[in-house]
């Protein structure tokens, strides 16, 4: 019978750069082995997928929801899929708000352990934002509709108490006594870690890969493991996450849209997509917090050129995914905005 194949399950909020992660090990620790990629988005439509072109034997998209609970039977049964095919591994990288716990429980359903490995769980922390991100409060809706405070400390710690892995992305916006203060915190949580540090991702993937540091036994010693085996909790809802994707066929005017981004709305907490202008060439927009990166595809340094897809005929128009809490409510808000960008 032959091996398990292992897999590297990443997780991270919102930004930290996951799919920079997976794109860094793709070109280097696991390039020329055959690759299974499983990228997972909260939005209807998976930019992120669209990112990870071209160094992959197989990529999977699994859209409008999380595989830690409204699509964990789907996951299940992409793992089942891809564990029939001649893989030497499989990278799954989970939507932003995902918990780890409930997706390493999916490892051990049904038939998969027979076929598949668990290797490890690696959470990418944004150092830039994480202080921040762990203070903050979003308005959500009750069963209801009555407005409450939800905090994402919860969120940003089961992220970081269930990794075996945690890389500290954005280290370079960040001074060495904030790093410092950081990794402290980050131990106290998981004292167990492996902690490695990264500028774009960029790690020693022998740190990453084939580590074999996910422990199973360990892992149903956690409190909530049987709770969450029983009656997965949906993120979407406690924690009252929402994302619509704005389409436009017209294009904008590339000032009125960087006028746009410079006045950003706080309350989104992610933003990212393909913007098309009238007078500047179609570009990638990532948006995290305060960082608002706007990249022309065509100036895409030639290493990493092959991450950014071809957005298609000149008749395709705009498309970005905006993610908060509770942003449903600011839906015309933002679309007005934008519409006094346009050409």
């Amino acid at each position: 019978m032959a091996r398990p194949i292992p897999v590297t399950v990443l997780v991270g909020f919102l930004g930290a750069g996951k799919t920079t992660l997976i794109n860094h090990l793709l070109r280097t620790g696991l390039a020329g082995k055959r690759v299974a990629v499983v990228v997972n988005d909260l939005a209807e439509v998976n930019v992120d997928a669209r990112l990870v072109v071209g160094r992959t034997e197989r990529l999977v998209e699994l859209a409008n929801g999380c595989i830690c609970c409204t699509l964990r039977e789907d996951l299940l049964s992409e793992l089942e899929r891809l564990a029939e095919e001649p893989l030497d591994y499989i990278l799954v990288e989970s939507t932003g708000i995902g918990e780890p716990l409930p997706i390493a429980q999916t490892f051990y359903m049904g038939s998969l352990p027979e076929k598949v490995r668990l290797d490890a769980i690696v959470s990418v922390v944004d150092a830039a934002r994480f202080f921040k991100l762990w203070e903050e409060v979003g308005e959500v809706e009750d069963a209801e509709g009555n407005p409450v405070e939800e905090p994402l400390a919860p969120l940003l710690a089961e992220q970081v108490e269930f990794a075996n892995i945690l890389v500290l992305n954005k280290v370079d916006l960040v001074g060495e006594e904030e790093l410092a203060r950081l990794e402290g915190f980050l131990r106290a949580l998981n004292p167990g870690a492996r902690i490695l540090r990264a500028v774009r991702g960029a790690v020693d993937p022998g740190q990453i890969l084939g580590t074999g540091l996910y422990d199973y036994e360990e892992g149903v010693r956690h409190p909530d493991w049987e709770r969450e085996w029983q009656a997965p909790t949906k993120e979407t809802e406690e924690y009252g996450f929402q994302s619509f994707v704005y389409r436009q066929g017209r294009p904008f005017r590339f000032a009125k849209f960087w006028s746009f981004l410079e006045s950003f709305p706080a309350y989104v907490l992610r933003a990212k997509g393909f913007v098309r202008f009238a007078d500047h060439p179609p570009a990638l927009l990532s948006q995290a917090g305060e960082s608002v990166v706007l990249e022309a595809l065509e100036e895409a340094p030639a290493k990493e050129a092959p991450l950014y897809l071809d957005l298609g005929g000149e008749e395709e128009g705009t498309e970005i995914v905006f993610i908060g809490q509770g942003i449903l409510r600011r839906r015309a808000e933002i679309e007005s905005a934008l519409a006094l960008c346009l050409e």
